[in-house]
């Protein structure tokens, strides 16, 4: 072929693909909902630019490129119908275009189209050129602005404002796991995703905090801060009740106790006397003793000082994921300087802080289950001793009144 061929080849070629770019932005005009912020034809411009660098940087053909070309611009015009089987769609929009023109290999372009989506290692070159072409946005500087384009369009077909949370995590987990499919594709945008990963990963947080701060008014870590001073504030002040609670139950009883037992030591012969001669009034007596006694023990318990330890070795203390490190009744047992460079450490690793705080809460409010638990016991004690002590005595006292009478 001469060059004046060649040229004339070039030009049709060219006239066909502005044909081309003509039909793909007219269908998009007409039939395009505008809530597609994303798959327009920007987006198919943005293909068919991407796929050209990439034939380039593989050497392929001019025909082959121009093909591609083709396929790419193609690609995403079957969004028009709906994100479902839009490849199928464009596929279809291709072949119509295809055969007014008498584009020559029109069915493998069409089989590109459709193949393109679900693309693998395994497909061919071809194929797989145009799916790197299609995610190319995931490897480039304006992933950002592409992004937030797709999170408003996928707002704005579920009809309701997303998780931007959510998003952002679903976008990172998708960066990580996604791979180009070609040399070329993975040399020109591989490198760029990685980046990409973890800028995505530094939005997420600040997306976190910007959440965080418009529900309740305060930085994340702040709220978290917040959280867990009001926690530990709040396990305290139970922790004071309930002492105050038992100190109050060791009390009362101790006094009942004192004064059953100085009244049956002062008149043993009254006692002797009433046992010979009424033995059933001893018995609400003794119930209110044994009662009283019995809800001071657990009263004590509960009041008692309790120190929660870990049976973990000393050498295997600081790697623990146990036993909190924050609580004296742990840390005593390693060497200040090893608890001085343990909490250095935690200085700088606020998951790891934030873990041993939540550790020590655990811990605490287990001691307070224990509290709650013996306080309750006493109290259920002290009241139904009381009670049937009560019973029992006004029982015996009325049946004598009516065996008197």
């Amino acid at each position: 072929m001469d060059q004046e061929e060649k040229a004339t080849a070039e030009k049709t070629e060219d006239t066909v693909f502005d044909r081309a770019k003509g039909y793909v932005r007219n269908r998009f005009n007409e039939a395009l909902d505008p809530i597609y912020l994303f798959h327009n034809y920007a987006y198919a411009e943005e293909i068919a630019e991407k796929i050209v660098e990439l034939a380039e940087d593989a050497q392929l053909d001019e025909t082959l490129t121009e093909q591609l070309r083709l396929a790419a611009l193609f690609y995403p015009l079957g969004y028009i119908g709906g994100s479902k089987k839009f490849a199928e769609r464009s596929a279809a929009e291709f072949k119509t275009f295809a055969q007014e023109e008498s584009i020559p290999a029109a069915e493998d372009i069409a089989s590109w189209i459709t193949t393109a989506p679900a693309a693998t290692a395994k497909s061919p070159f071809e194929v797989r050129l145009l799916h790197d072409a299609a995610w190319s946005w995931l490897g480039r500087k304006r992933y950002e602005r592409r992004s937030n384009l797709l999170q408003l369009e996928r707002e704005a077909l579920d009809g309701k404002v997303g998780d931007p949370v959510k998003f952002g995590q679903e976008m990172q987990d998708f960066l990580l796991k996604f791979n180009y499919l070609t040399d070329v594709g993975k040399e020109e945008f591989d490198g760029r995703r990685r980046k990409n990963v973890s800028k995505q990963q530094s939005n997420n947080y600040k997306i976190q905090q910007k959440e965080v701060k418009a529900k309740t008014g305060k930085n994340f870590g702040r709220g978290i801060d917040t959280m867990y001073r009001t926690a530990f504030r709040n396990h305290i002040n139970l922790s004071r009740i309930a002492d105050d609670k038992a100190n109050m139950m060791i009390s009362i009883n101790t006094i009942i106790l004192s004064i059953l037992i100085a009244v049956s030591g002062a008149g043993l012969s009254f006692f002797e006397e009433l046992f010979f001669e009424d033995p059933e009034f001893l018995a609400p007596i003794i119930i209110l003793l044994i009662s009283s006694l019995t809800a001071v023990i657990f009263a004590v318990f509960s009041a008692r000082p309790k120190v929660t330890e870990y049976r973990i070795k000393k050498r295997k203390l600081l790697e623990s994921k146990e036993a909190s490190l924050l609580y004296f009744g742990n840390f005593l047992k390693l060497e200040k300087s090893d608890f001085i460079k343990y909490m250095s450490k935690m200085k700088m690793d606020q998951d790891s802080l934030y873990d041993d705080l939540g550790r020590d809460l655990y811990d605490l409010g287990q001691v307070l289950h224990r509290k709650y638990l013996l306080l309750t016991i006493s109290y259920n004690t002290f009241i139904g001793g009381l009670a049937l002590a009560v019973i029992i005595f006004l029982t015996v006292y009325i049946f004598n009144l009516t065996s008197l009478s």
